[in-house]
């Protein structure tokens, strides 16, 4: 394994510019369904263009914690897999209407497949020898 500075030192650049694609991305997802018709309303009330870029920058900020914490590419894609699962759960219930859903969800899955593969890209492939034995091992 190796230590957080070193792993900060290889993952940070690459998050940074995975970070400004994804936001751009996002925002520009939600710009197109905006000009496309979708609403975006939640209890009546519009989500901002600008809370695209923001929340993608927060996720980001978590991805690149979990990251550093984890140092392993492996935990990290099955945690960002399962973190953008999570993430969909709001994003399927609170919008008033299903354009909205669906376009939030897109715009989830559209900055985790810029953000995940690479962050991970940079983090080392893990230790497989502390793994449980295979049952093959056993005998």
């Amino acid at each position: 394994m190796t230590g957080v500075g070193s792993t900060a030192r290889r993952v940070a650049p690459v998050w940074l510019a995975a970070t400004v694609v994804a936001a751009l991305a996002t925002t520009a997802t939600a710009w197109l369904a905006g000009a496309a018709g979708t609403s975006f309303a939640v209890s009546g009330k519009e989500i901002p263009l600008g809370a695209f870029w923001f929340w993608t920058v927060v996720g980001a900020l978590l991805g690149l914690a979990a990251a550093l914490v984890l140092r392993d590419r492996r935990r990290f894609v099955r945690l960002g897999v399962a973190g953008t699962a999570l993430s969909l759960v709001p994003a399927l219930l609170a919008p008033d209407d299903v354009s909205s859903r669906l376009a939030l969800v897109v715009a989830h899955l559209v900055a985790a497949a810029v953000l995940v593969p690479a962050v991970a890209s940079r983090l080392p492939a893990g230790d497989r020898t502390t793994s449980a034995p295979s049952v093959g091992h056993l005998a």
